[in-house]
This record gives C-alpha cells, sequence and structure tokens, in this order.
C-alpha cells in the first residue's frame, strides 16, 4: 500500500498520545463456500484511551470539499441520495 501511496506520513508531537490500530479481516464465500471477496478493515483501539486524558481533539476521515460541498447541495434541494460500493478501490493498483 505504500508503493501506492495509500498513506501518508506524518510527525507526531511529544505531547500527543496515539492511539493503536488492528486489522480486521474477513473472506466471504457464495452457498458453495467459494471464496468471493477479500474485506480489510483498520479499526482504532479506542479501548487504550484514559478518562479525561486525551479527550481535547478527535480526527476522523472526512470527504474533501468539493464532495462535501456536492452533498450539502443535493441535500439543500431535496435531490435523491444513492451509495455504491466501488469493487476496484485500487484502481492503480498493479
Amino acid at each position: 500500500m505504500s508503493t501506492l501511496n495509500v498513506w501518508e506520513e506524518v510527525s507526531v508531537r511529544e505531547d500527543y498520545k496515539l492511539i493503536g490500530t488492528t486489522w480486521g479481516f474477513r473472506t466471504k464465500t457464495d452457498e458453495h463456500h467459494r471464496i468471493i471477496e477479500h474485506k480489510a478493515c483498520l479499526c482504532a483501539q479506542g479501548f487504550s484511551q484514559m478518562q479525561g486524558k486525551y479527550y481535547s481533539k478527535t480526527f476522523a476521515p472526512t470527504g474533501q470539499l468539493p464532495l462535501r460541498t456536492l452533498i450539502l447541495h443535493a441535500a439543500a434541494s431535496n435531490l435523491k441520495f444513492e451509495q455504491l460500493d466501488i469493487k476496484s478501490a485500487f484502481l492503480n493498483a498493479p
């Protein structure tokens, strides 16, 4: 994933405590137990937070501004939303 520039390395201030992560993997099969899909999920280990500490700032991934603006306009105009899942997540993958 690093060769495809999926990750961006950033520096962390010494006074910040990071929450760890863990990967969850799942294989989906059809009714004949043939593998049809592999799934992976990166999960934050929120249980490692200490009550009252490190709660002042939270961060979450959000869409880029043009996408959020488009969604805001569609919602304000009472337009219908559709959701889709793109199977080829890494279109530039080798």
